[in-house]
């Protein structure tokens, strides 16, 4: 007898069917859940990703510069 076999004996057609309906609400409920989790990480890792592209950005910019300050005072000096 299969582990399961039990429930076929135990429950109604209409029962068995009510209590697949509610597993099928549940885990529709559980990947919901899951779903607007992943939204809300990939939310925040776009966010994070953002603000080290602005920083990389003004990092670049002030290297560049000094850099460019630095060729001047050698022409002119």
């Amino acid at each position: 007898m299969a582990a399961t076999a039990w429930m076929g004996q135990r429950l109604s057609r209409r029962g068995a069917r009510a209590v697949l309906r509610e597993h099928r609400r549940a885990n529709a409920r559980k990947r919901g859940w899951s779903r607007d989790i992943a939204r809300l990480m990939l939310v925040a890792s776009m966010l994070v990703l953002g603000v080290l592209a602005v920083e990389i950005g003004r990092k670049a910019v002030t290297i560049l510069g000094h850099n460019a300050a630095q060729h001047s005072i050698e022409i002119t000096g």
